[in-house]
């Protein structure tokens, strides 16, 4: 059920979000009245005769703030070139050249600064579309690995995982040479809570650091509960945004999980700081585990009839190789400067934590593969992740 005063303090909202868009990317634009409408047609509207930016009641009601400040952002091109680049772009019709060029200047993503953005035409979540048949393909083969981890022979598990990796790796090698920012998406992941533990930073640590993408923590508003929230907020290739959102929610299901099975037979009152520091020794082990394989340095596994797997195998080489070239690769940084011109990078804070439970934590860490089989995705939240 909407805030009593929703729509009132939505608008409000609205307003504050356009003054930070402005100010965010240094453009100065004349006022505007921005109001809500009933509509069956279109996310929002901008009107240069009366000077209205309007958006759909529906949108703000059935979708995360998330798109509502993409299609506000959507209607801010339409007055940047109205108000800045005036009839030299009249020729062009309304999502011309000009209007691309506006969208970089506002930081529109590239999923929203299409042609339009009609209700019964364009879903908003890039998730529900099947156009891309190098994806699909690509997570048809994932899906059926990853199904296979879920194996209780250990081996079979650990190869399936490798394999999973492998694919992407190679997926990021040969996509290199024609990566483009048009091809990068947004996936947003609204967590509810006010402030992110030490350990959500931490996983956050991992996609960056071994699976393709960047990611960006932002507040985010919610006009149910008329409050903010935390969001986190994928950015890459289609293919590299769903593995790591998968990721992200594999690693909060296996902390909870071995935290329970950690201190079920306690006697003792378990407290937060050591679940904390559990949590974090096995973020850590399995962030080891994935340098390891990077670099060549995991440990052989061993197959019926077949010696014993040398260290430096092509399938993981191809991973520390795939890596290197994308941290090398300037082009999503460059993007996500454009999108975020302020954003700004900070190594987490130094945790005080338990040393013995820490150490438990690696351990299990270390063991880790990545055995969910990706289920297909939910009408309801679009997640690859079973459960």
């Amino acid at each position: 059920m909407l805030h009593p005063t929703w729509e009132r303090d939505t608008v409000s909202q609205l307003y504050r979000e356009y003054r930070f868009i402005l100010s965010q990317h240094k453009v100065s634009l004349r006022p505007v009245v921005i109001q809500l409408i009933d509509s069956q047609t279109h996310w929002g509207q901008w009107d240069p005769l009366t000077r209205r930016i309007s958006i759909a009641r529906r949108l703000v009601r059935e979708y995360s703030w998330f798109y509502v400040q993409a299609i506000l952002k959507h209607e801010m091109a339409h007055q940047l070139v109205h108000d800045v680049y005036g009839t030299r772009a009249d020729q062009q019709g309304p999502h011309g050249e000009w209007f691309q060029l506006a969208c970089h200047q506002l930081g529109v993503m590239n999923e929203f600064s299409q042609a339009s953005v009609e209700i019964q035409e364009t879903p908003l979540d890039w998730r529900k579309e099947r156009k891309a048949e190098v994806s699909h393909r690509l997570l048809d083969k994932v899906q059926k690995l990853l199904a296979l981890a879920t194996s209780s022979n250990e081996h079979e598990a650990v190869l399936a995982m490798e394999k999973v990796r492998e694919l992407y790796a190679k997926y990021n090698l040969e996509q290199a040479p024609v990566s483009q920012p048009k091809n990068f998406v947004h996936l947003s992941i609204c967590t509810g809570k006010k402030r992110l533990e030490s350990y959500h930073d931490r996983i956050l640590s991992i996609l960056v650091g071994h699976f393709f993408v960047e990611v960006v923590t932002t507040r985010l508003f919610d006009a149910e509960k008329n409050d903010y929230f935390k969001m986190i907020e994928i950015i890459g290739t289609r293919e590299n945004a769903l593995m790591a959102e998968y990721v992200y929610h594999f690693l909060l299901q296996q902390s909870d999980f071995w935290v329970r099975e950690t201190f079920k037979k306690s006697d003792r009152t378990i407290s937060r700081f050591d679940r904390k520091s559990l949590k974090l020794g096995l973020l850590e082990g399995f962030s080891e585990k994935l340098a390891a394989a990077e670099k060549g340095h995991a440990p052989g596994i061993s197959h019926p009839g077949n010696s014993l797997r040398t260290p430096n195998s092509q399938a993981l080489t191809v991973v520390g190789t795939a890596l290197t070239q994308f941290r090398n690769d300037p082009a999503l940084k460059t993007y996500l400067s454009t999108i975020y011109p302020r954003v700004s990078y900070r190594s987490t804070s130094q945790q005080t934590i338990d040393p013995s439970y820490y150490q438990v934590g690696k351990t299990i860490g270390k063991s880790i593969t990545l055995n969910q089989a990706v289920a297909a995705q939910s009408q309801s939240s679009g997640r690859l992740l079973k459960g």
